[in-house]
């Protein structure tokens, strides 16, 4: 079983940099980086893939911060309107997925990448699992997302006492396992937007069963948004 422990800050004048927030920048790099690798090596152009990628990334936290507002704490956010432009308060995967599917279908509308769409999005899913094992490490370390009481022996102590699923951890490991399989398939050439559909394939029924895990959330129809 894992301890409970509160990970550490760094305090720089007014400013608090916590190991979560550092993490999570790190995804972005990291997710990056592999995009535009996977991008190079299918041929593609560099420079227009690293637009869509930083489109991707901005579409996702927006998408990620208004949906953490309006489906988890819409009394405070109409108390508080302004809540909504403090995008470092308060972020959800789902509306982060929702966010970044947005803001690729904006680039495309801005920049056709004919013939090349499926290839390009292909980059962002494949690059994607390599930044969420960094981004969900850093859930870890916050234990934000405490689930049920277990006898799992990666499970972690809670600040209540009970050791719980620490599903920040649980799903690192799962998307380790995926990042692994990404590499050993991505040795061959594969179809546009096989990625794509792998990632969807893979991912959503694990996270899907993962979430029932849960505690403390909102529910609408037994069911979690999901806040992060």
């Amino acid at each position: 079983m894992i301890p409970y422990f509160d990970p550490p800050v760094l305090r720089i004048g007014p400013f608090t940099i916590s190991l979560f927030s550092t993490l999570v920048l790190l995804a972005v790099v990291v997710g990056a980086i592999v995009a535009r690798r996977f991008a190079s090596r299918s041929g593609l152009d560099t420079a227009v893939n690293e637009r869509l990628v930083w489109w991707t990334v901005v579409g996702g936290f927006l998408g990620a911060h208004l949906v953490d507002r309006l489906a988890y704490f819409p009394r405070e956010t109409l108390r508080d309107p302004l809540s909504l432009l403090q995008v470092w308060k308060g972020i959800s995967a789902y509306g982060g997925f929702a966010g970044g599917v947005i803001g690729i279908v904006l680039f495309l509308r801005r920049e056709s990448l004919h013939p090349y769409t499926w290839h390009h999005i292909d980059s962002i899913a494949y690059a994607f699992p390599f930044g969420w094992v960094v981004g969900r490490l850093g859930c870890f370390v916050a234990f934000d997302h405490p689930g049920t009481a277990t006898g799992f022996f990666l499970g972690q102590t809670y600040r209540d006492g009970v050791v719980r699923h620490n599903l920040g951890l649980d799903e690192a490991i799962f998307t380790a396992f995926v990042v692994g399989l990404f590499v050993l398939l991505s040795r061959r050439s594969r179809r546009p937007g096989f990625f794509v559909g792998l990632l969807a394939v893979l991912y959503a029924p694990a996270r899907f069963l993962l979430d029932f895990l849960r505690i403390g959330d909102a529910r609408y129809l037994g069911l979690t948004p999901v806040s992060y």
